[in-house]
C-alpha cells in the first residue's frame, strides 16, 4: 500500500500561498495529518556576461529577517510559462535581457511541506533592455567575478538555497563558458 491523499482542507488563504490540511492514510493504514503550503512556481536565472562575471541581486527578505544576496528569480505568473517568466524577471530585477536562455535543470524547493518547483536558467548574451520592478521590490544589482562567488560559497556566505542550486546545476556549463573566455 502506498501514500494515499484522503482529504485536504484549505486552512489559510493568502496573496503569496495557502496552507492546506491534508489527511493521508499511510503504508501501514494509519491516518496522519499533514500541513502543506501551496505557492506558485518560480524560476531561478543566472546571469553570467562576456567576462564571465555573474550577476545576484541583494534584497530583504522576511524569511531570514535580513538582506540576502541572491541570484535573479520570481513567480510564475497564470498563463505564463517558465521561460517567459525568466526572461521577464531578468529584465525587472537587473535590467538585461539575455539572448539566450538555456535551462539548467529544476527541483521542488522544500518538498516536505510545500509543492513549490523551481525552474533554473541560464542566461548569456546580456544586454540592457529594463522593466520596471514589481512595486514591493527594492533590489541592488551586485556584478560579481566567479572567484568572488566561489569565496562567497566557501565561506558560507551566499545562503540562499535556490541560488547555490542554481550554481551547482550551471557548473559544467559555467566551466564550459570559462574555458571559452
Amino acid at each position: 500500500m502506498k501514500n494515499q491523499l484522503v482529504g485536504q482542507k484549505t486552512e489559510y488563504q493568502g496573496p503569496v500561498f495557502d496552507v492546506l490540511s491534508c489527511e493521508m492514510i499511510l503504508p501501514d493504514g494509519r491516518r496522519r495529518n499533514y500541513d502543506l503550503i501551496k505557492i506558485q512556481n518560480a524560476v531561478t536565472i543566472l546571469p553570467i556576461d562576456e567576462q564571465g562575471c555573474i550577476y545576484f541581486v541583494r534584497q530583504y527578505r522576511i524569511g531570514a529577517g535580513k538582506e540576502m544576496l541572491e541570484l535573479p528569480a520570481g513567480k510564475i505568473e497564470e498563463g505564463e510559462s517558465a521561460l517567459s517568466t525568466a526572461e521577464r524577471e531578468i529584465r525587472e530585477e537587473i535590467g538585461m535581457a539575455a539572448e539566450k536562455l538555456q535551462p539548467l535543470g529544476e527541483f521542488f524547493v522544500s518538498p516536505g511541506y510545500s509543492d513549490e518547483y523551481m525552474y533554473n536558467f541560464l542566461a548569456t548574451g546580456l544586454h540592457s533592455a529594463p522593466l520596471d520592478p514589481d512595486q514591493d521590490e527594492f533590489l541592488n544589482v551586485i556584478k560579481l567575478t566567479p572567484a568572488e562567488v566561489r569565496e562567497l560559497i566557501a565561506s558560507g556566505n551566499l545562503k540562499d538555497s535556490k541560488s547555490l542550486a542554481a550554481l551547482f546545476l550551471a557548473q559544467p556549463l559555467l566551466q564550459a563558458h570559462s574555458s571559452r573566455s
